[in-house]
């Protein structure tokens, strides 16, 4: 390929000593400006439909991380961020979050972390939710070995860290139930979860003696198949004197009270009768 096609696959941005690394000479690489290309600063090829992230990134001679470098590898995460995260080893620049060096280099053309370092500046930086999601889907996806993220946050100031990664135990399968599943943390609930009942199969929450709890997206039921499924596996639970709950991700983190208000509602209805 040309070197446009070049700056077109790595996403319309690259510093001159990358294009040169592969193999395109400085008179290929000045030839950019007929096809629109400019130079943003000194060393800076970018193309008018550049990533701007990635820019960014180039520009302040970073590389993105954390939550921004999450959603480039398709990583569990609730909210895209506001400001993008770069890892830079200067203090120089504002308008981003600011992280320190990385640990491993990712391997690609472009300005983005290792998963790793993504991962271990997720846990340092952003809400329990989106750190454990982040960390669990890493190690399940990516294959990421726990072993090596607890050996990055083995010092002290890594507390709350280690704490977040501890939670990325892979029985949550969504970022909706690893909400859940903080908010009952919060209320002090005592539940199981991924349960397995017999003639009803795995459900994603037992709280109590016989409360089921289910977190289901709109998305949840991939066919009219799946969804009958579902129905009979529920009607199952109905039929062996379980309780049912079910509750969109929205709700969850939208309207916790109502989750609570519902789920002791239940509750009560369970205690033993007195004498």
């Amino acid at each position: 390929m040309d070197a446009l096609e070049y700056l077109v696959s790595v996403g319309g941005v690259a510093r001159v000593g990358l294009l040169r690394a592969n193999g395109y000479t400085p008179s290929a690489i000045r030839k950019l400006a007929i096809a629109g290309a400019h130079q943003p600063r000194k060393g800076i090829w970018a193309l008018p439909s550049a990533d701007t992230e990635y820019l960014t990134a180039l520009l302040n001679n970073g590389q993105l991380t954390c939550a921004s470098a999450a959603i480039r590898y398709g990583l569990w995460i609730k909210d895209k961020p506001e400001r993008v995260h770069l890892s830079t080893r200067h203090c120089r620049g504002r308008g981003f979050v600011r992280h320190g060096g990385l640990r491993l280099s990712s391997g690609t053309a472009v300005p983005v972390a290792s998963v790793e370092d993504t991962v271990i500046h997720a846990l340092t930086c952003l809400r329990d939710v989106d750190a454990i999601s982040i960390a669990q889907s890493a190690i399940q996806e990516f294959g990421i070995p726990r072993e090596m993220l607890e050996s990055e946050i083995s010092a002290n100031w890594y507390g709350n860290a280690r704490r977040l990664l501890a939670k990325a135990d892979g029985l949550s399968e969504s970022v909706p139930e690893i909400s859940a599943r903080l908010l009952f943390e919060s209320e002090g609930l005592a539940f199981r979860r991924q349960v397995q009942i017999q003639g009803v199969g795995r459900v994603d929450f037992l709280i109590g003696r016989r409360l089921i709890v289910e977190v289901n997206g709109y998305a949840f039921h991939s066919s009219r198949e799946a969804w009958r499924k579902d129905m009979a596996r529920l009607n199952a639970a109905q039929a062996r004197g379980f309780y049912l709950l079910s509750f969109a991700p929205e709700t969850i983190w939208n309207n916790p009270g109502q989750v609570m208000e519902e789920i002791r509602a239940i509750l009560a209805l369970d205690k033993p009768s007195l004498p």
